[in-house]
């Protein structure tokens, strides 16, 4: 089966299973899916959900409940589906199971911007989601504005948005596990196919990343490579779950920009 089909597999299993299951369960339960399910045929869900009502000890009304929510997320858009657990599963895999397309080296483009542009797209997101705010965060550093988002190619405008508006969630809400997140994030750069200057400007990035301004001078294959980076490096310092829930936040947030208008923020997941 296509690498694709397998992923949104694993991920049609996260949304039906995590509400159910705790975080080592629910890793358990994907290894499972990813070495004995053949298919997606109604045998094949039945199957799968009954071994793992079977190992979690998961009781029959429940259990038929899932034969249906399986079916139904397996059908969903792919928007409507948390990201690819892939990392998490086997951290000491490769990245993902599909092959890195190659691209040029990197540069940093341009001069951090002011914090208030990482801010204010998670506030509206959050507003729009119905969760309340937290207390304010910590303001970064400023410095003078690069080019204007609009000077900038819609996908380095884009992912430059994401990233900022994904730090700044986890500044705002989980700033505990900020050292944890950079630190995650310094160790996983060397596992992806990636350009050497690129992995050089994502440790300068790392080292400071509430300070960067995440403007880098890269076509969509190698920015869509960024963000697989700081998915799998919240995986680790916040759980698959979280991680997934911090990642669709910022990307309605980015969704907010006049950038997203040309370059959907989806198309870098």
């Amino acid at each position: 089966m296509a690498t694709e089909a397998l992923s949104l597999r694993r991920r049609a299993a996260c949304a039906a299973l995590s509400p159910v299951l705790d975080e080592e369960a629910l890793l358990d339960a994907l290894r499972l899916q990813h070495q004995s399910m053949r298919g997606d045929a109604v045998a094949d869900i039945i199957r799968y959900i009954d071994q793992v009502a079977q190992r979690h000890h998961i009781e029959a009304p429940l259990r038929k409940k899932l034969y249906e929510t399986f079916y139904k997320a397996l059908r969903l858009p792919e928007d409507q589906l948390p990201m690819d657990p892939w990392p998490m599963m086997y951290p000491q895999a490769p990245a993902a199971p599909a092959p890195a397309a190659p691209a040029p080296a990197a540069q940093v483009a341009a001069p951090p911007v002011a914090a208030a542009a990482a801010i204010h797209p998670v506030a509206a997101a959050m507003q729009a989601a119905g969760i309340a705010p937290g207390p304010a965060p910590m303001p970064t550093p400023t410095a003078p504005a690069p080019a204007t988002a609009a000077a900038l190619p819609p996908e380095q405008a884009v992912c430059a948005d994401l990233m900022r508006s994904a730090l700044a969630e986890v500044q705002r809400f989980h700033p505990g596990a900020l050292q944890d997140l950079g630190d995650s994030a310094l160790d996983l750069i060397d596992t992806l196919k990636v350009p050497l200057s690129l992995r050089r400007t994502l440790r300068e990035l790392w080292t400071r990343p509430l300070q960067a301004h995440w403007v880098l001078d890269l076509p969509a294959a190698e920015l869509s490579q960024v963000v697989h980076l700081l998915y799998m490096a919240l995986c680790e310092a916040l759980g698959p779950v979280e991680a997934d829930q911090v990642l669709t936040r910022a990307v309605r947030a980015a969704e907010q920009g006049p950038q997203a208008r040309q370059f959907s923020p989806r198309r870098l997941l």
